[in-house]
């Protein structure tokens, strides 16, 4: 029988995403914050996206 990898979804600690939002706020572009921030490109174009939405819940998640 096959081995399956399991991808599990890393959860990105509250620092990094509040590292994102600043950067964000600095005007800093989604693969400019994600080679500074040491994230996925994907991910950080999804917080991106949320931003110029304005959508910040994604800065705060877990903070509580």
């Amino acid at each position: 029988m096959e081995e399956k990898t399991l991808y599990l979804r890393q959860r990105i600690p509250n620092e990094k995403r509040q590292e994102c939002l600043k950067l964000f706020e600095q005007g800093y572009g989604y693969k400019a914050t994600a080679r500074i921030a040491g994230l996925n490109t994907y991910t950080v174009r999804e917080y991106k996206r949320k931003y110029a939405a304005g959508d910040n819940s994604w800065a705060e998640r877990g903070t509580r």
